[in-house]
């Protein structure tokens, strides 16, 4: 106990990442070694996820993400998704027996990913949670349920092409930034460091966009046995990368601001232009101003509406009457 408070305090006199995502890889390998059934490794492995919480909390860390379930694991054989699927909804009933202790905590729970692939009760079950956790702002749990970077991000182009087709975005709003904002994962923080157990070194389709300048950690640990030193671990290592992680998202954000705004008033520039004859064409820093703070409100609009609709979407899931319920 000695060991492990003086070695919390040396990691916390340190930079400390504020969202760390968990690909939890080695549940069925688990299963195997220690010769148990695959659904008490399942089942050990989301007990796990509660335990990394504590720890990560003790770092001050407030985001975690965890990949549960792929877009990918829907291609498992029905005996296994029905395995998972029993779990899920155990564990989303357990929750939602215990939201009064969450809000006290402040725990806001988001399910990043498209939930209407479940089974109606789950679905409903994880658009409830979602609901009743909402306004919580002091940890954030996201379970990527239902996710791939791929559909995340084709969702994304999706809603803004919709956008465009409604007359609510024009074409030159698509950038980095709007596509950003259309995300899943559109009021977090990115991601500071990726962790992945079980000694396989691959990113499955999780998280890429947000973890662009991530740390990056493949563990050599099946998730059921991941614990608090190869958790300190990570930690350290990851503040070996921190200056650099830093430094570069500290040049990339200027860096995007100024891009972004070149382009627009190169788009300013060419419309102005094209509506008066070339003699005429008087176009100056006020003009360019105007047409940004135009784009500005224009894409404002466009995601708090999309917002909008995402809530009204799981208020929609919270609704299903479940056959046989």
């Amino acid at each position: 106990a000695v060991v492990s408070t003086q070695s919390t305090g040396c990691v916390r006199a340190g930079k400390l990442p504020k969202h760390v995502a968990f690909i939890m890889d080695g549940n069925r390998r688990f299963a195997k070694v220690k010769e148990i059934s695959r659904s008490e490794s399942y089942a050990m492995g989301f007990e796990k996820i509660g335990e990394i919480l504590d720890y990560c909390e003790t770092f001050d860390i407030r985001c975690v993400s965890v990949y549960a379930f792929s877009v990918e694991n829907f291609k498992r054989s029905e005996e296994e998704q029905g395995e998972l699927f029993s779990l899920f909804s155990e564990k989303m009933e357990y929750l939602l027996g215990r939201t009064d202790k969450l809000q006290a905590k402040g725990i806001r729970i988001n399910v990043l990913g498209d939930i209407t692939l479940f089974p109606a009760h789950i679905t409903k079950a994880l658009a409830q949670l979602q609901l009743q956790t909402l306004d919580n702002s002091e940890f954030f749990l996201n379970l990527c349920l239902a996710y791939t970077t791929r559909d995340e991000i084709t969702h994304s182009v999706e809603c803004m092409a919709q956008g465009v087709v409604a007359g609510d975005l024009r074409v030159t709003d698509i950038n980095e930034t709007l596509m950003d904002q259309c995300m899943y994962s559109e009021d977090l923080p990115p991601v500071d460091m990726l962790l992945r157990t079980s000694g396989e070194v691959r990113l499955s389709d999780f998280m890429i966009w947000q973890a662009n300048f991530a740390a990056l950690q493949f563990v050599k640990v099946l998730w059921p046995d991941f614990g608090f030193w190869h958790l300190i671990g990570s930690l350290l290592d990851f503040q070996r990368h921190e200056p650099l992680i830093s430094q570069n998202r500290a040049t990339y954000k200027p860096f995007l601001q100024r891009m972004t705004r070149a382009e627009l008033s190169a788009v300013a520039h060419t419309e102005h232009c094209t509506l008066s004859s070339h003699e005429d064409c008087h176009f100056n820093e006020a003009i360019s101003e105007a047409y940004i703070e135009t784009h500005r409100m224009r894409t404002e609009n466009f995601v708090n509406n999309l917002k909008a609709e995402r809530r009204k979407l799981l208020e929609n899931c919270a609704e299903i009457t479940v056959a046989g319920a």
